[in-house]
């Protein structure tokens, strides 16, 4: 992947964000959703992997890890900057980390890092391979599956919730949009993004002002459906399909 470190200066659009928060299942106050950082960082993404020797599609998120050092409030300016991390081996190819952070002035305020898995094979094909690994490896070792936590809330997730996300993430893979376009990468129906499930959790909890929030995202959440979501003592999830953890830090 590309060392080098992408910088850009944003600032929030009060448009977008309530289109944001509406998707994503947030109330806007007066300070950003701990997600919203990541979307604001996602172009950056995208032109690291455009720089990268493989292609984009057939690269699996896998993993994600928020750190959010103080709010960061709506009027705010915000300076992203974001790099590629190195490769480190896994039993159905390559990981590696996008590392975004985000600054006010010279005072560090958020950092997200994506877990990315490239399987393994030449660089450009077994794109539909790729993706399938989404889904889970019958012949790989599996890890066990976490106990969930009490259920404390039900929610129907539409047909159309990924290409909803799509428009205000500007995520448009294909797996996320239409059953027929998931069906070919070996999906039946469309699957929910990652980022929008962690969103979707972390609006129904009640957080600190620093904290950290990681998940592991074991399973597609296919659309339509209907998934559980339950938290407890820190540790939260959706129904099989995602689990993690939110504890407080001392920033």
């Amino acid at each position: 992947m590309p060392t080098n470190v992408l910088t850009r200066a944003v600032a929030v659009d009060a448009g977008h964000l309530a289109r944001y928060a509406r998707v994503c299942g947030y109330t806007i106050g007066d300070t950003l959703p701990a997600t919203y950082p990541h979307v604001l960082a996602f172009p950056l993404h995208m032109e690291l992997l455009a720089a990268s020797p493989f292609s984009a599609v057939g690269v699996v998120h896998i993993a994600n890890r928020i750190v959010q050092h103080r709010p960061v409030a709506l009027g705010e300016a915000l300076e992203l900057r974001v790099h590629a991390g190195a490769f480190s081996p896994h039993r159905r190819g390559r990981t590696f980390d996008f590392v975004s952070q985000a600054y006010t002035g010279e005072e560090l305020v958020w950092e997200g890092f994506s877990t990315m898995l490239k399987r393994g094979g030449s660089e450009r094909s077994g794109a539909h391979r790729d993706y399938l690994t989404a889904r889970g490896d019958e012949s790989a070792p599996r890890e066990p599956e976490p106990e969930p936590p009490p259920v404390t809330a039900r929610w129907r997730l539409p047909d159309d919730l990924g290409r909803r996300y799509a428009a205000v993430s500007g995520d448009h893979n294909p797996i996320h949009l239409h059953g027929l376009t998931a069906r070919a990468f070996g999906f039946p129906r469309a699957i929910a993004h990652g980022m929008w499930t962690k969103a979707r959790c972390l609006a129904a909890l009640r957080l600190p002002d620093a904290f950290t929030a990681e998940v592991r995202f074991r399973k597609p959440v296919l659309l339509p459906s209907q998934v559980t979501f339950g938290e407890a003592e820190g540790a939260f999830a959706v129904h099989g399909h995602l689990d993690g953890t939110c504890t407080a830090s001392s920033t």
